[in-house]
């Protein structure tokens, strides 16, 4: 059995009694530590954006591309050559090719409307050297009484299209054709560099 007399209490030891000296190291490994970070940070900050570990900017879920030029195509009449046809578009859309309205030539693409056999208003577009379902393209049918409307893009990569092609669009961009009574708008939206500089 031990005696209280026996046992020798001691007093915990208090921080700022150690030595001045151990004191001041232990704050100088503290500054440097901190320093060392916040210039790894730094460092990561200023070639985030060289390394590609930019963080995109917020898009609203409603965005869209603002247009940037809107064109109207006069019908060049209905004797017009008749689109070039080779996989059989205009027998698969119920299309009679007698009665297709021919538009003006657009950004070396050809635009052509007609009414099917079932009442239904079709719009088409083409390369004219490529013809209908080959390369670039579009063939769209409304039900009667809605203009039809058919896009190219955002898919396309517009830097592999034929020469003359709307030229110099950057990919992502848009090229909208929609039939309006006797004539087609043709809505041509501009990828931006930034999705947060165009909104429509």
């Amino acid at each position: 059995m031990v005696r209280m007399a026996d046992v020798e209490l001691v007093e915990p030891s208090d921080p700022s009694a150690a030595p001045l000296e151990q004191r001041r190291r232990r704050r100088g490994k503290a500054w440097l530590r901190s320093a060392a970070l916040v210039g790894a940070a730094a460092v990561v900050i200023l070639t985030s954006g060289r390394l590609g570990l930019t963080t995109p900017p917020d898009v609203p879920e409603d965005y869209v591309l603002a247009q940037d030029y809107v064109l109207a195509l006069e019908s060049v009449g209905a004797d017009a050559d008749e689109p070039k046809d080779n996989h059989g578009t205009l027998n698969a859309l119920n299309l009679s090719a007698d009665e297709m309205r021919r538009y003006e030539d657009v950004g070396g693409l050809s635009v052509w409307s007609g009414e099917s056999r079932y009442g239904t208003t079709c719009l088409l577009v083409a390369h004219p050297g490529q013809g209908l379902r080959e390369g670039i393209g579009a063939e769209v049918c409304s039900p009667q009484g809605d203009d039809p409307i058919a896009d190219l893009g955002p898919f396309y990569s517009f830097s592999v299209l034929p020469p003359g092609v709307f030229a110099g669009l950057p990919d992502g961009s848009v090229i909208r054709f929609a039939l309006e009574g006797d004539h087609v708008n043709v809505y041509v939206f501009v990828r931006a560099a930034d999705p947060a500089a165009s909104r429509g």
